[in-house]
């Protein structure tokens, strides 16, 4: 396995591991190792399925249960609840109407947000699966709190410390 910087500041492309079967305990050690250098890390071409997923995030720890702070209706969900769904299909894999109030609701997803900060036991690590990924716009931006914060000047770095 080998992780790739992707940028000047955060970020980092894997290549040598196919996450779509188990994966070693030495290949989970040097995951972690890539988050905490990187923050973020790039998988690309990897077929996931939801099982696939769900046993490669398992190795990270516990998934949080994503029960509540959503309208879906338990019977509408198209996933399990260790597993977040913001996409703009019901359960039947059919686009939401536009009027829709889950797709109005997912909308949100589209703005500014941090993955489960608000709650009482934070995710240690997100893992965001595009299935059908768009040519054009559908971008994801990603931010690091610690790169954030090297770039601050001296003076603001002091002024915040406490």
């Amino acid at each position: 396995m080998r992780i790739d910087p992707i940028g000047t500041t955060f970020a980092g492309e894997v290549s040598g591991i196919d996450i779509t079967r188990p994966i070693s305990d030495e290949d989970v050690a040097a995951v972690e190792a890539g988050m905490d250098r990187h923050a973020v890390l790039v998988f690309r071409d990897q077929a996931l399925t939801d099982d696939a997923q769900r046993a490669f995030s398992r190795r990270f720890g516990p998934l949080e249960a994503a029960g509540g702070g959503h309208i879906t209706t338990a019977q509408d969900r198209r996933l399990p609840l260790d597993m977040q769904d913001a996409s703009n299909l019901d359960q039947h894999q059919q686009p939401l109407a536009r009027d829709d109030r889950r797709r109005m609701f997912n909308l949100g997803n589209r703005l500014w947000h941090s993955d489960s900060s608000y709650r009482p036991v934070t995710a240690r690590y997100s893992l965001l699966s595009g299935r059908v990924v768009v040519h054009d716009g559908g971008r994801t931006e990603f931010a690091d709190m610690r790169a954030a914060y090297d770039a601050l000047d001296d003076e603001t770095k002091a002024e915040i410390e406490d």
